[in-house]
């Protein structure tokens, strides 16, 4: 399916509540002063580990002959892992039963599954609690969360593969990964005498859950109960082990990689910018203007723009572009349906773009921006959208060139927490991205007021450095609010350049542009004046 139209004319219609992407209004009625509200045991269960999360399930098997060991005088005991290994992907014949870990990881180039069982014994008394632990290996990227799921199907830990791993059946658990340990609530399955199994899946791009393994010896994967001492257990059916194959010793594998490939051809010989927060722009045209009319119009109004921000419906114009911005750092959107990305469509046209950019000033390109309604809105996938990101990653590293800059431009309302988002969802990872780019309006204008510098951006400049990524604003903007004629927001855009100088922004694009949301042209004098300053 080809995507639509993203929006006409190559822009998007700025919500100011939200900062977010809003499709144009076709009804005759406009609004003119705000936006419209808007992861193989037995056949009977297994336990299976895989990409960060755990299945569980009952496994009728023998020779509950592992005692469980009593914790304290009191009801909680602890059952050692029976069995546990995991499989990789790219290793497809190949198991790994012996090693001292067992993890759940997602990368390009690397996915693993694991998979544990536990033998509960014969007069256990009734089992009130159950929970399974496992402690992390490493502490290096982990996933944010890890389930827990069932699976179907035999397995053993010596004779298990990817490539005759068993399926996994539904969740029975998550967990965040905070903590050194993780610890799943299995009582709805755990209910008495017999085999369990679980697989721990991770669905976290660009992480790996590298948990102990019982052959550690310490810290291996444990089942926790409680029970009620003095009770009978639960009826259940006599139990019958399914013999392990036996098998030769295999290789191990390498080490997990630890960022996604692909990475860049060469690190940048100079991180972006100079220091200089740059005065930028987002080009709009008047009637039977050319690009180039109207960056001359816009140069003239603000005595020289620094950056401009230009908006593209599918692969850009051809160097020098249209317009061409001269020798200044252009910020350069483009929107292609991910799926198009992903089956090569545009891999020539793109391969020879990033080939011909230029190599004397830095040059951001941009990605599809603010994916996060047309995601939303089942348009195209968050996993397609990172996916489409990487492979054009990979294209511009072709070219060698130090100057282009991979930028993801997102809204920053995606910071709040009433957002409900994470912006992390639409991010590809560091080992893709190079610049974080952030659309942030005025949110305090229904409220009669111009927002602090602090309350628009310190989330924007917090996750930024946390991410130690340099940033920029993309798009900024502001109604006039209330009766004000311009001088109280050059007093706004005075303190919010400060503000963004101070903290280091790469640039900031005003989005001088009459939308259908409302006016953000600074067509007043003092408001003009304050832009042109920082020009």
């Amino acid at each position: 399916m080809h995507h639509r139209d993203p929006f006409p004319g190559g822009h998007h219609r700025p919500d100011a509540r939200r900062s977010g992407p809003v499709p144009p209004s076709r009804g005759k009625d406009r609004r003119r002063r705000g936006p419209r509200p808007s992861f193989y045991y037995t056949s009977a269960g297994t336990l299976l580990v895989v990409g960060g999360s755990v299945v569980a399930t009952a496994l009728s098997g023998p020779g509950l002959d592992r005692d469980a060991r009593t914790t304290s005088a009191t009801s909680e005991s602890v059952v050692p892992a029976a069995a546990d290994t995991y499989v990789v992907r790219e290793m497809p014949g190949e198991g790994f039963g012996d090693a001292g870990k067992i993890t759940a990881s997602l990368w390009p180039d690397w996915h693993t599954e694991a998979y544990v069982a536990f033998d509960v014994p014969q007069g256990t008394p009734r089992i009130t609690r159950a929970r399974v632990e496992f402690t992390f290996e490493r502490p290096r990227n982990r996933p944010r969360q890890v389930e827990l799921r069932t699976v179907t199907g035999s397995w053993t830990e010596t004779g298990t593969s990817w490539r005759n791993r068993p399926a996994t059946g539904p969740v029975v658990a998550t967990a965040a990964t905070g903590d050194d340990k993780i610890s799943f609530d299995v009582g709805s399955i755990v209910n008495g005498p017999g085999r369990y199994a679980f697989a721990v899946i991770n669905r976290n791009d660009s992480s790996a859950a590298s948990l102990h393994s019982r052959e550690t010896g310490h810290g291996g994967p444990r089942l926790v109960l409680s029970t009620r001492p003095g009770e009978s257990p639960a009826p259940s059916a006599s139990p019958t082990r399914t013999p392990e194959a036996s098998g030769s010793a295999l290789p191990q594998p390498g080490p997990e990689p630890t960022w996604r490939a692909p990475r860049p051809a060469a690190p940048p010989e100079t991180p972006p910018g100079d220091g200089k927060t740059l005065c930028g722009i987002s080009l709009n045209l008047k009637p039977g203007e050319t690009f180039q009319q109207a960056l001359g119009r816009l140069d003239g109004k603000y005595g020289g723009l620094e950056t401009v921000r230009l908006f593209y419906r599918g692969v850009p114009p051809a160097w020098p572009g249209n317009p061409d911005t001269g020798s200044r750092p252009p910020i350069i959107s483009f929107k292609l349906a991910p799926e198009e990305v992903l089956a090569g469509e545009h891999d020539e046209a793109m391969t020879r773009w990033f080939a011909t950019a230029p190599r004397d000033r830095d040059v951001y390109w941009v990605y599809y921006h603010e994916p996060e309604d047309n995601i939303a809105a089942g348009e195209f996938t968050a996993a397609d959208y990172r996916a489409a990101w990487r492979h054009l990653r990979a294209l511009a590293d072709k070219a060698g060139n130090s100057r282009l800059h991979a930028t993801l431009v997102l809204m920053s309302w995606d910071l709040d927490p009433l957002s409900k988002r994470d912006w992390r969802d639409y991010y590809p990872g560091r080992d893709v991205i190079q610049v974080l780019g952030w659309d942030t309006y005025n949110l305090g204008w229904k409220k009669g007021r111009y927002d602090s510098p602090a309350t628009m951006y310190d989330r924007v400049v917090a996750v930024s450095a946390k991410e130690k990524l340099p940033f920029g604003i993309a798009e900024t903007g502001s109604y006039l609010v209330g009766d004000d004629k311009g001088d109280q927001r050059a007093d706004w855009l005075r303190a919010t350049n400060a503000y963004l100088k101070k903290h280091g922004a790469l640039w900031v694009s005003y989005f001088d542009l009459d939308w259908e949301t409302g006016d953000f042209r600074l067509l007043d004098a003092p408001s003009r004046n304050a832009w042109k300053e920082l020009c």
